[in-house]
């Protein structure tokens, strides 16, 4: 879920990250103001697997979802790990469900500009609060305050 633009939207360039060596594969970098990102969903995801693994830019080398960071730390189980990314997977899909019921298949935008802008046109306090109880929940249990 960290490059499928379901975590994040967008992922921000480190210092020692090469934008031209991460351009050269292929990475559309823009630039806030002057720092350089990358947009999500990453376009290296192949199902489940980073594309340019050994070249990835250094903030995804450096993330580790919280599911992870307590597994490793032996405070929960694989099963109680796996059941809660299942949770999350559930959500996701239950929300880009009423996505594509609003006539939404973009999947190459991050899941909450999707949401956002389909909330633009179309007014809808279910969707909203699918997407305020997902961002509750993956901050919860996905993202690490490190």
């Amino acid at each position: 879920m960290c490059c499928s633009g379901v975590l994040f939207e967008i992922v921000k360039l480190q210092p020692e990250d090469s934008i031209r060596d991460l351009e050269k594969l292929g990475m559309q970098i823009n630039r806030k103001k002057t720092e350089p990102y990358f947009k999500q969903p990453c376009r290296f995801l192949d199902d489940c697997t980073c594309k340019i693994y050994e070249q990835r830019p250094t903030r995804c080398r450096r993330f580790s979802c919280f599911q992870l960071e307590l597994l490793a730390a032996g405070e929960i189980d694989e099963a109680a790990a796996l059941a809660k990314i299942q949770e999350a997977r559930s959500k996701v899909a239950s929300l880009k469900s009423e996505l594509e019921k609003a006539g939404d298949f973009n999947t190459d935008t991050a899941l909450t500009e999707r949401v956002e802008q389909v909330l633009i046109s179309q007014p809808n306090e279910g969707m909203m609060e699918q997407m305020r109880e997902l961002k509750i929940f993956l901050g919860r249990h996905f993202r690490t305050l490190t």
